[in-house]
């Protein structure tokens, strides 16, 4: 259970304020995640940092990354979850906490997983939640928005929740199943993949990202190996060629 709670990591985006981050790595240290990162943070003062941690989360703010942008951040993750108080289509198909639980560790077994929160005010933007392969918005009442470090919390908590009332027996091994997609491996494929429906006019070349959507939902639902998004990517290539848009 510990083994795959670490590679659970916590990833802050331009968070604000230094007491959320260090609020942050206390959580991560009371429910045993793997680590934090940061990526463009506002703030970093010890002082406030340091003292919402406390001794508990003071090595996870030792050993706190920092990043200048959320790909870098996320580059050796094979998942990310990306979490977000605001509704809509463009937000994807949401999952509550207690559900994603489930599906984070099930990755967690085979790599790095990250859960990826945003600025306190504003939150993720959508191509900060497109990077990542899950959505999870946490259920409140009308008063919608979390403090950060609760949302955190939140997440922490039913991910060890879920991995003890699991027990050790059922963790799959990392040789359970074929290599996933890493997120980079996945937004190559992507990207790649949208250029050819475009060149083919699957999709319009005005908006290719709103009509790409459904592609992006089935791909990230799909969970694809690395094999997969190889063979994807080489249809993708094909298309290209035929339409004269890249030479032998």
């Amino acid at each position: 259970m510990e083994e795959l709670l670490r590679n659970i990591m916590v990833v802050l985006v331009r968070t604000k304020f230094p007491e959320n981050i260090g609020s942050a790595a206390r959580a991560c240290a009371n429910m045993g995640l793997g680590g934090l990162r940061v990526v463009a943070p506002e703030r970093l003062w010890p002082e406030p940092m340091a003292r919402l941690a406390s001794t508990a989360g003071a090595a996870y703010l030792e050993t706190m990354e920092t990043f200048d942008s959320l790909d870098r951040a996320l580059a050796d993750c094979l998942a990310g979850a990306a979490f977000t108080a605001r509704l809509g289509r463009r937000r994807g198909r949401l999952v509550s906490p207690r559900r994603a639980a489930p599906q984070i560790l099930e990755l967690a077994a085979q790599g790095l997983v990250a859960l990826v929160f945003g600025p306190e005010d504003k939150g993720l933007d959508t191509a900060e939640v497109d990077a990542c392969g899950l959505t999870v918005s946490i259920p409140t009442a009308e008063a919608a928005s979390l403090n950060l470090a609760q949302a955190v919390m939140v997440m922490a908590y039913e991910l060890r929740l879920t991995a003890l009332e699991a027990g050790p027996e059922s963790a799959p091994g990392p040789a359970s199943r074929p290599q996933p997609a890493s997120l980079k491996e996945l937004a190559g494929l992507k990207e790649h993949l949208k250029e050819a429906l475009v060149a083919i006019g699957c999709i319009p070349a005005d908006n290719p990202d709103h009509f790409f959507r459904p592609f992006k939902a089935t791909l990230e639902r799909a969970g694809v190996t690395s094999r997969e998004v190889r063979a994807w990517r080489g249809l993708a290539r094909q298309a290209l060629w035929l339409r004269g848009k890249i030479k032998d």
